[in-house]
C-alpha cells in the first residue's frame, strides 16, 4: 500500500548505556550514513535524573517524566544538544521506501535487538506513532549473534510520501545514559 511512497529523511535519536561498544541502530528503514553504519554514541550522560542504578530505572523515568512533564523526544533532544540530531547520518539522505510490513527494525551491535531497558518513541514528521515504557521487553528482538531485530509495528499511513521518521531510544544501563541519533 505504501509501496510508491519515500521517507525523504528520518531522524532516530537513541539512548542508551554500553561500555566500550554501541549497541544498534535502526536497520529499517536504512538511514544514509557519514561513513559506514556506526552504532557508537552521540553523548554520554552520567545519571542524567539522578535515578540511581539498577531497580526499575524504566518506572522511575516514566514516573518523573510524568511529573515534569516531558517525552523520551524532549530528554533524548535535551541530552544530545544542538548540531548533534543526526548523530553518525546524514540529514539529506537518500530517500528510502515506506516498510511494506509496517514495522522499523532495530538490529543490536552484535546481531539480536534492543540490547538494555529504556523507554522508547516513534515519531512521523510530529506525531507520535509508537511508545514503549521499555522497548527492550515490548519489542523483544533475538540472542546477541542472531538476525532477528526488534521490530515495532509503526502506522505509516500519515506519511504522504514526504515525511520524517524518528525514533528515540532512551536505554539504561547502571547509571550512565547515552544518546544516539540517525537520519534516515
Amino acid at each position: 500500500m505504501f509501496a510508491r511512497f519515500t521517507l525523504p529523511s528520518a531522524l532516530f535519536l537513541v539512548t542508551f548505556i554500553s561500555h566500550t561498544n554501541g549497541h544498534g541502530y535502526l536497520e529499517e528503514p536504512s538511514p544514509s550514513w557519514e561513513d559506514s553504519p556506526n552504532p557508537e554514541w552521540v553523548v554520554n550522560v552520567d545519571n542524567y535524573w539522578d535515578i540511581g542504578s539498577g531497580g526499575d530505572q524504566c518506572g522511575l523515568f516514566k514516573t518523573m517524566a510524568e511529573e515534569k512533564g516531558v517525552s523520551v523526544k524532549d530528554v533524548v533532544l535535551d541530552m544530545v544538544g544542538s548540531g548533534k540530531e543526526c548523530g553518525h547520518t546524514l540529514a539529506d539522505g537518500t530517500r528510502q521506501p515506506v516498510p511494506t510490513d509496517g514495522k522499523a527494525k532495530w538490529l543490536g551491535n552484535g546481531g539480536g535487538g534492543f540490547t538494555h531497558v529504556g523507554p522508547c518513541e516513534i515519531y512521523i514528521d510530529d506525531t507520535m506513532v509508537l511508545h514503549g515504557d521499555n522497548c527492550e521487553d515490548e519489542y523483544p528482538g533475538g540472542d546477541v549473534g542472531s538476525t532477528v531485530t526488534s521490530d515495532m509495528p509503526v502506522d505509516y499511513s500519515s506519511c504522504n510520501g514526504d515525511c520524517t521518521l524518528t525514533i528515540y531510544w532512551l536505554a539504561f544501563q547502571n547509571a550512565n545514559w547515552q544518546a544516539y541519533s540517525t537520519f534516515i
